[in-house]
C-alpha cells in the first residue's frame, strides 16, 4: 500500500500532497534482522542502476525447466483432526478488531505469470553472510532469508488461520496431544543454487524433514545454534519418519492450537524448511555457504557485507516469481540509500520512519507488503526471573545466584530471599525451590516488599514516557502509542477502558488495596507528577532534585525493527526519566553479538529498548503469548524475564481446544503482564518498504516477524 494513501498518516501527509484516498495497513515477517552486526566486507557505496528486463534475461544463469507456468496458489486450509470442539471453537471466536479484519492474508497470484523477467536491487543497512544450514550458523538471519524466496514453510497464515497447510498435505494431532503427524506434498524439489544446476539434490521427503527438525531442535541437538532451536525445544521431542512422506514428532505437552512451523511465526518460530543433509553429502563448509530450499528463488553469487543475488526458477509447484533476479546490497547510511533511490541505483529499501514523509514527497511510495500490521518497540525489563525451575525439564534454575540479583536494582523484583530475610524451600507460594540473593534489602517503601517496590518503579518509568511527543516529534505522527508489548491500539482484543485487576506474582488475583492498584491498559502519558509520587512511595524520595538511593539507571538501545529512530526514542525516554531526578546513562551495543547472548543466558539486567517476541499486532486473539517470555525456551533465546504463571498458562493455552477459552486465557496473561509491567510499551508504526515506480504491487502472506514480506515471488513490476 502507498504510505500517502493511509488515513492514519493524514496529519503529516495532508501537508505533503493532499492525497485523499484511504488504504489498508500492512504487516511483515522476516526472521533475519538486518540491524545485526556486519559479517564482514564494506558498504556498497554505489550500485549499478537496476537492469532492464532485456538485460536481466541475457544475464540470467540457466536454471532449466519450462518457463512461464506458475501453479495455482496455496490450497485451502485443512484443520487438525483431533479438535473435538472445532465447530464450537469456531463459533466462539471473538470478533476481530478492524485492524485484524484487514489483516487476513492476501491472496497469492495464481495461473500463468508469463515467466520471470526484469531485475530489482534492494538496499539493506547490513547484508549478512549466507548461512545455508541454520543449526551450525550464528544467531542471525542469512542474506538469503533477508531477500527471501528460498525457504518455504510447512504452514502459512490464511483467513486468520496460521496453520493453513502449505508444504504439508495433511496433518493432525492425536487426541491425547502426545504427537503431531504431518504428511508432505509430493514432488517438492530441492532447488539447486546457481552454478550447481546439473546436480540433483533430490526432494523434500520425510527423511529430510526429520533431519531438519532433529538437527535444529535444542532438545534433540543441544549444540544447535538455529534461531528457532529453543522454540522447537519448548514444543517438540524427536521427529521420526513413518513412511516416505509422513513424519511423527513427539510433543512436550498437548498442543492443539498452533505449532512453531508456520511462516506466520507461531510460538516464536518463523523460518522455513531448508536442506541440512547437504552437510553430509557436500561437506559442512559447502553447506554453510549454499542455502537450498524448495522455494521459487535460488541463491546466486553472494559476498558477505556487500551483495547477494537471488534468481527466479522457470517452473515451480506453486508460484513462479515475476522478477528474474533480486540483488540485495549493503548500504549502511540512510542518506546514501535515498540518493541511490533518486538516481535509480536501487529500487527499494527500508528507511527510518522519521525520513518517510520527505521521501514520499519526492515521489516514492511506502509499500505495505502484508496488510494489517504494525511493528512496535517497548522497554523490556530483563532480570525479573521469577521461575525457580525449568518449565519443561524441572531443572533448578537458581536465579538468586545469578548476576541479575547480584545487587538490589530498583527495577528488578526479588520474590526470593536476601541476606537478613532468608527464604527456604517451600516456605511460601511459588517457593517450591528458594534461595537468597547476596545483598541486604533495606530501601523498600513503608509496608512494601521488594516485588511491589520494583513494580512501582517500573510503573513510574512507564508513566513518565511522553509517548505523544515521541509520535509527534520523532515519528511525524505516524503510528500509535502502545502500553505493553502485549497490547495496544490495533491489537486484537484492545479495550482502552479496561484495567488489569490486581495480581500476586504467582498469578493469583488479589484484592486491590494500598499501593496495590490495578493498572489501566491505557496509562497516562508523560505524567511526571504521578511518576514521581510512585517513586517516592517505592522508597526513593526526591531531595535537591535527586532520587535518594536510586543509583544510575542505564538504558540500552538498539536500532531494532523500527529502525535507527529507536536510538532517538531512547534519548527522549532517558530525558523523561532524568526529569524524575534519576541519574541516567545510555549504552548502545551490538544486539546480535552482545545483548542477544546475554538475553539467551538470562544474565541481562539493564532495561532494553527494542521488542521482544511480539513483533507485531497481527495474530489471532486466542494464541498464547511468547514461549520465550518463560523458561520454556531455555537454552534458546529469551527476553530476560520469566514468570511461573506465564509458564503455566503457555501450556494451558496450547492444550485447550476451545478457542473462546484460549482467548480468555490470552487476555488473562495480558492483564498479569501489564499489572507487573514486564514491558513498558512505547510506540508502534506500520510495516513496509520504500519503493520506486518500477514496482506495481507486492502482496505476500502474513508474517509476524518482519517488516517486509519474505515472498518476493509476488512482486509485480509495472
Amino acid at each position: 500500500m502507498d504510505l500517502s494513501l493511509n488515513k492514519r498518516w493524514a496529519p503529516v501527509l495532508f501537508a505533503l500532497a493532499g492525497l485523499l484516498l484511504v488504504a489498508a495497513v500492512a504487516c511483515g515477517g522476516d526472521d533475519g534482522d538486518d540491524d545485526a552486526a556486519p559479517s564482514g566486507g564494506g558498504a556498497a557505496a554505489t550500485a549499478a542502476p537496476a537492469a532492464t528486463a532485456e538485460t536481466a534475461a541475457k544475464a540470467k544463469p540457466a536454471t532449466g525447466g519450462s518457463s512461464g507456468a506458475g501453479a495455482k496458489a496455496a490450497e485451502p486450509a485443512k484443520a487438525a483432526e483431533p479438535a473435538k470442539a472445532a465447530d464450537k471453537a469456531k463459533a466462539a471466536e471473538p470478533a476481530a478488531t478492524v485492524a485484524q479484519a484487514k489483516a487476513k492474508a492476501t491472496v497469492a497470484p495464481s495461473g500463468d505469470t508469463g515467466g520471470p523477467e526484469g531485475s530489482l536491487v534492494r538496499a539493506f543497512r547490513t547484508l549478512e553472510s549466507v548461512y545455508g544450514i541454520g543449526y551450525v550458523g550464528p544467531y542471525r538471519g542469512s542474506a538469503t532469508n533477508q531477500i527471501g524466496g528460498i525457504e518455504e514453510a510447512l504452514f502459512i497464515f490464511d483467513n486468520g488461520n496460521p496453520m493453513t497447510p502449505f508444504l504439508v498435505d495433511t496433518w493432525d494431532i492425536d487426541p491425547a496431544g502426545t504427537r503431531a503427524r504431518m504428511t508432505l506434498k509430493k514432488g517438492l524439489k530441492w532447488q539447486s543454487p546457481i552454478g550447481f544446476e546439473d546436480k540433483d539434490f533430490g526432494e523434500l521427503n520425510a527423511a529430510e524433514l526429520v533431519e531438519w527438525f532433529n538437527r535444529s531442535n535444542a532438545t534433540t541437538n543441544p549444540e544447535t545454534t538455529y534461531g528457532d532451536g529453543g522454540d522447537f525445544a519448548a514444543i517438540f521431542l524427536e521427529a521420526k519418519a513413518v513412511d516416505e512422506y509422513t513424519i511423527e514428532i513427539g510433543l512436550v505437552a498437548p498442543v492443539y492450537y498452533c505449532l512453531p512451523v508456520s511462516q506466520f511465526g507461531c510460538l516464536s518460530a518463523a523460518r522455513g524448511v531448508h536442506k541440512v543433509t547437504s552437510a553430509d553429502t557436500e561437506g559442512v563448509e559447502w553447506a554453510r555457504s549454499h542455502h537450498i530450499g524448495t522455494g521459487p528463488y535460488v541463491q546466486g553469487d553472494c559476498t558477505p557485507g556487500d551483495r547477494c543475488t537471488m534468481w527466479a526458477i522457470d517452473s515451480h509447484w506453486r508460484q513462479v516469481g515475476n522478477v528474474a533476479s533480486i540483488t540485495g546490497i549493503q548500504v549502511p547510511e540512510a542518506t546514501t540509500q535515498i540518493a541511490m533511490l533518486k538516481n535509480g541505483a536501487i529500487d527499494m529499501t527500508e528507511l527510518d520512519y522519521k525520513l518517510l514523509p520527505d521521501v514520499v514527497a519526492d515521489g516514492f511510495r511506502f509499500l505495505e507488503t502484508m496488510p494489517g500490521g504494525f511493528v512496535g518497540q517497548s522497554i523490556l525489563f530483563p532480570g525479573n526471573l521469577w521461575e525457580h525451575s525449568h518449565a519443561r525439564t524441572a531443572e533448578p534454575l537458581a536465579p538468586w545466584d545469578g548476576p541479575t540479583l547480584a545487587q538490589d536494582y530498583p527495577w528488578i523484583g526479588n520474590p526470593w530471599g536476601h541476606q537478613g530475610a532468608t527464604c527456604t524451600d517451600g516456605d511460601g507460594a511459588g517457593h517450591d525451590l528458594c534461595g537468597n540473593a547476596p545483598y541486604t534489602d533495606t530501601d523498600n517503601g513503608t509496608g512494601l516488599d521488594d516485588m511491589e517496590q520494583a513494580r512501582l518503579v517500573r510503573l513510574a518509568l512507564s508513566t513518565a514516557i511522553d509517548r505523544g511527543a515521541i509520535l509527534d516529534v520523532l515519528l511525524n505522527g505516524i503510528g500509535t502509542a502502545i502500553y505493553s508489548e502485549y497490547m495496544g491500539p490495533e491489537y486484537p482484543g484492545w479495550d482502552a477502558s479496561r484495567t488489569t485487576g490486581c495480581w500476586d506474582w504467582v498469578g493469583n488475583t488479589i484484592t486491590c488495596e494500598g499501593t496495590v492498584q490495578d493498572v489501566p491498559w491505557k496509562i497516562a502519558d508523560g505524567d511526571l507528577d504521578v511518576a514521581g509520587d510512585l517513586l517516592t512511595t517505592a522508597g526513593y524520595p526526591l531531595v535537591d532534585g535527586k532520587r535518594q538511593g536510586f543509583e544510575k539507571l542505564t538504558l540500552q538501545a538498539y536500532s531494532a525493527e523500527a529502525g535507527p529512530v529507536g536510538l532517538e526514542v531512547a534519548d527522549t525516554v532517558m530525558s523523561d526519566w532524568a526529569r524524575l531526578g534519576i541519574e541516567i546513562d545510555g549504552l548502545v551495543e551490538d544486539y546480535g553479538g552482545v545483548i542477544s547472548p546475554r538475553m539467551r543466558q538470562r544474565i541481562q539486567f539493564l532495561p532494553v529498548l527494542k521488542n521482544g517476541d511480539v513483533h507485531s499486532n497481527v495474530y489471532p486473539i486466542d494464541w498464547p503469548l511468547p514461549t520465550v517470555d518463560t523458561s520454556s525456551s531455555r537454552p534458546g533465546w529469551g527476553v530476560g524475564f520469566e514468570s511461573q504463571p506465564g509458564a503455566k498458562w503457555l501450556f494451558e493455552i496450547l492444550g485447550e481446544q476451545d478457542a473462546s477459552v484460549r482467548a480468555e486465557k490470552h487476555l488473562t496473561w495480558v492483564d498479569y503482564s501489564m499489572f507487573w509491567l514486564q514491558y513498558a510499551g512505547v510506540f508502534q508504526v506500520p510495516k513496509g518498504i520504500v519503493v520506486n515506480d518500477r514496482i506495481k504491487s507486492w502482496n505476500g502472506y502474513q508474517q509476524h516477524y518482519s517488516n517486509v514480506s519474505g515472498n518476493p515471488e509476488f512482486i509485480v513490476l509495472q
